[in-house]
């Protein structure tokens, strides 16, 4: 029963971390100290709370790495967030199933009674079981697709209609969160861990989901 506990408790820790794969490219100069961004929103994210949540996110993370935020008139980077969830897929898994493959030992106590020329036994034997995999189930669950992109573009640059793009992050996660608001904090973890990553390789992060 122990054994089956421990089982019980490491699929649970499991169910709650997030794998992530982040790719991200770009030239941003090895010191940002005292570069000035503004985050724009698209025309779909205007107004939007959610949105609002992520910004705030982003712009204490780039803070927190020496960027300063600013007015867009006044900003170097403009900075542009997309995210976005499918509608899921059905996914085929199997598992296994433990139980009780056989017994390791066995100890018998019992009383020896005699009377006169007779004898009478009476005992109990205990048996010590083995467990371990006696088997496979399979089943399915539904599995989406969450990606995040941040592109940091030059912002002279835009202003003279041409696009200039500093930095492309990008955050590619499947799981059984079919709400994203739900796995976004966890996902934006993902994109600032070493950020700004090496230039052109993706590198696989796994996360408690917060």
């Amino acid at each position: 029963m122990r054994f089956l506990v421990y089982i019980l408790a490491g699929l649970l820790v499991g169910c709650s971390m997030v794998q992530s794969r982040v790719t991200s490219f770009h030239t941003l100069p090895q010191s940002v100290n005292g570069v000035t961004f503004a985050i724009v929103p698209f025309d779909w994210q205007k107004g939007s709370a959610e949105f609002q949540t992520y910004q705030n996110r982003i712009a204490s993370e780039l803070v927190a790495r020496g960027f300063i935020a600013s007015s867009i008139e006044e900003a170097i980077y403009a900075v542009f967030l997309q995210y976005a969830i499918d509608d899921g897929r059905e996914v085929a898994y199997s598992y296994p199933i433990f139980g009780q493959t056989g017994i390791s030992s066995a100890q018998t106590h019992g009383t020896l009674s005699t009377y006169g020329s007779l004898a009478t036994y009476s005992g109990t034997t205990t048996y010590t079981p083995t467990y371990g995999v006696v088997g496979m189930g399979s089943g399915s669950r539904t599995e989406f697709t969450r990606v995040v992109r941040l592109e940091i573009l030059d912002n002279r640059e835009l202003a003279a209609g041409r696009v200039q793009k500093v930095f492309e992050g990008e955050v590619r996660s499947a799981g059984s969160t079919g709400q994203l608001s739900a796995v976004m904090p966890t996902l934006l973890d993902a994109l600032f861990n070493d950020f700004p990553g090496e230039s052109g390789k993706s590198r696989d992060i796994e996360l408690p989901m917060r």
